[in-house]
């Protein structure tokens, strides 16, 4: 018996659609020898017949409704996103409402979604998590219809994503190693801005530098973790007002767990979010990606509407 006869043998599972989407500019792909010819080959390894395609991360959406309005004849079909966190965004939009699996290779710098939702960070082990091929089903968010798997928000950190692009782009620098120099430019030149937020039956007037708003609840104490993505809320941080000083500090606060929640920030857990200002449009960040939106901003959490391939149960027999 050959090897992936073997594995679709022991995992009694039938033929499937599987494409394979890596973005050629994610963080990790320079370091796989030939990644597509690594990931075609584990795949196939482990039962599963899949086309691989090294894309241009602006080229991930289009190919995924492509493929979403492919019919299979088993009427499974999987996706499999190789990247970071804006990756994976990207395919989640397109996939969130239907019947498509989105598998994911964790293959950013950071991964936040493969990590909350327990996926492992090395590929073959990655790899496996797909072959066992068991969805679950996981909320997304929307901000003026656009879908994040993570968090949005507006104020500072938007701001500094914005230098952080800008800074790789002059110096040709990785993503850590442009955090430093966007910081300090992003501490210069962010302002405090009065916003009214309503958040379903409350609402509230507030001048801060940066209001952030998560797919499910973060926990600021514990590396902004998260310990569900199936719990229908929305996690919505405002920043208090605090000295340029305090502002400084208040990364490095959360970075080491010390954030103070009462004084730091203000927590609201809603299914939906209104934000208004006095300026017709904003900058605001959408998983790690950095756009203009005009004002008012709505967000909303649409409940189980995106199905992932996770990590299988243990098994306690």
């Amino acid at each position: 018996m050959v090897e992936a006869d073997y594995w679709s043998g022991v995992l009694g599972v039938p033929e499937v659609a599987v494409l394979v989407l890596i973005n050629d500019g994610a963080g990790a792909v320079a370091a796989v020898d030939d990644i597509v010819t690594t990931v075609h080959g584990g795949l196939l390894k482990r039962g599963i017949e899949a086309e691989v395609r090294l894309v241009a991360g602006n080229e991930i959406s289009e190919a995924a409704s492509q493929f979403v309005g492919q019919k299979t004849t088993s009427g499974e079909n999987i996706l499999v996103v190789g990247g970071g966190d804006g990756t994976l965004s990207s395919a989640a939009a397109v996939l969130a409402g239907t019947e498509v699996a989105l598998g994911v290779l964790p293959l950013g710098t950071l991964n936040h979604f493969a990590k909350d939702l327990c996926v492992p960070l090395e590929l073959d082990a990655a790899m496996d998590v797909i072959a066992a091929r068991r969805p679950v089903l996981v909320d997304v968010a929307e901000v003026n219809g656009r879908v994040f798997l993570n968090n949005s928000s507006i104020g500072l950190y938007p701001f500094f994503v914005a230098e952080r692009s800008a800074e790789q782009k002059r110096r040709g620098a990785g993503k850590l190693a442009a955090i430093g120099p966007a910081l300090v430019r992003t501490l210069r030149a962010v302002s405090w801005q009065f916003v009214r937020i309503t958040a379903d039956k409350g609402e509230d007037q507030v001048l801060t530098p940066c209001v952030f708003v998560g797919n499910n609840f973060y926990d600021v104490g514990d590396f902004g973790h998260r310990e569900s993505l199936s719990s229908r809320e929305l996690c919505v941080y405002v920043v208090r007002r605090r000295t340029w000083f305090g502002l400084a500090l208040l990364p490095f606060k959360i970075a080491l767990g010390l954030v103070d929640r009462h004084r730091d920030l203000e927590l609201l857990r809603p299914s939906r979010l209104e934000i208004i200002s006095n300026r017709r449009e904003t900058l605001v960040s959408v998983d790690g990606e950095a756009t203009t939106m005009k004002m008012p901003l709505h967000f909303q959490i649409r409940p189980a509407a995106l199905k992932v391939l996770s990590v299988p149960e243990p098994d306690t027999k």
